[in-house]
């Protein structure tokens, strides 16, 4: 009778030592279809069309997107007061800047 040779398995173990034990941050669901919808709307009349970021600078322009100041990732609300309208190069400036932060959080 032949002797059976030991299977050696097929995924690897991984290492506790590796895995973060820290907490994740709570985040919180952003609004989605018409209750979104009327939110930006909201925003966009309340700011009346302007990026925030510009007007904080002095050189007002228009704004397209309506933004989460503290992302929600990090603890935002989804409420009015943590929302602006800000222009695109100002949303992909904050964007690039919140991602390298979340990436360096390990979120």
């Amino acid at each position: 009778m032949p002797k059976l040779s030991r299977l050696q398995p097929a995924i690897k173990p991984v290492s506790l030592s590796r895995l973060s034990l820290a907490p994740k941050p709570i985040t919180i669901e952003r609004k989605r279809g018409s209750a979104g919808v009327l939110d930006r709307i909201r925003i966009r009349q309340r700011d009346q069309g302007l990026c925030q970021e510009c007007v904080r600078q002095g050189t007002p322009g228009p704004g397209w997107l309506v933004d989460h100041i503290v992302p929600l990732w990090e603890g935002g609300g989804d409420d009015d007061d943590n929302k602006q309208l800000i222009c695109k190069s100002h949303h992909d400036e904050k964007s690039a800047v919140e991602a390298k932060r979340r990436a360096s959080a390990g979120c």
